[in-house]
């Protein structure tokens, strides 16, 4: 993320907070999202008293109020996270939509999907969510991450893209007839 000490930094399901610990002392302040309310009242309890600058919210990411946080931070908002594979899609048209919120995005996910998200025009992978993302986000691989470096290990390997909004040109008159426009260009393959 590269963090300066200033950001408000999303964190996408904090788990057991290993990476919220990291994020703490190098941000001004981490929203940490968890789903699951044990796992939010433990890092609750953990992480706020070393870390004030932490806010531990039992929430799922995908009723979060991007808009409405980066309001209140002043500023876009950095997001950080490890996608679950069952909302990945969900959360990246989400993060498109808001996409006025975000500073930058540093997100593991599945490689299959880091795939599409990165494919060009004519690529077999290259559809919906590939057109969009690329349209809104400048999308980069950063590097990918094997089975072997998780525990317990997953099946399949991950890749972290960053995600930084750019202004696209040239800019649709209307982003929700674009939205239209794609889906139902790639409805019928």
């Amino acid at each position: 993320l590269g963090l300066t000490g200033e950001e408000t930094v999303v964190e996408i399901g904090a788990g057991l907070g290993a990476l919220t610990g990291l994020l703490a002392p190098v941000a001004r302040r981490v929203i940490a999202l968890e789903r699951d309310p044990e796992l939010a009242r433990f890092l609750a309890e953990e992480l706020l008293v070393e870390f004030p600058g932490v806010e531990v919210i039992c929430q799922d990411v995908l009723n979060f109020d991007f808009l409405g946080a980066a309001r209140e931070a002043g500023q876009p908002l950095a997001v950080v996270g490890n996608l679950p594979y069952q909302i990945t899609s969900p959360l990246l048209f989400g993060l498109i939509r808001d996409a006025a919120a975000i500073a930058q995005a540093v997100l593991m996910m599945q490689q299959e999907v880091g795939a599409r998200l990165t494919a060009s025009p004519g690529a077999k992978d290259y559809g919906i969510l590939s057109v969009l993302l690329q349209y809104h986000f400048r999308v980069t691989r950063l590097f990918s991450l094997s089975p072997g470096n998780f525990y317990p290990p997953p099946q399949v390997d991950s890749v972290v893209l960053r995600l930084v909004p750019e202004t696209p040109a040239p800019a649709a008159l209307d982003p929700n007839l674009l939205r239209r426009v794609v889906k139902a260009a790639f409805g019928h393959r």
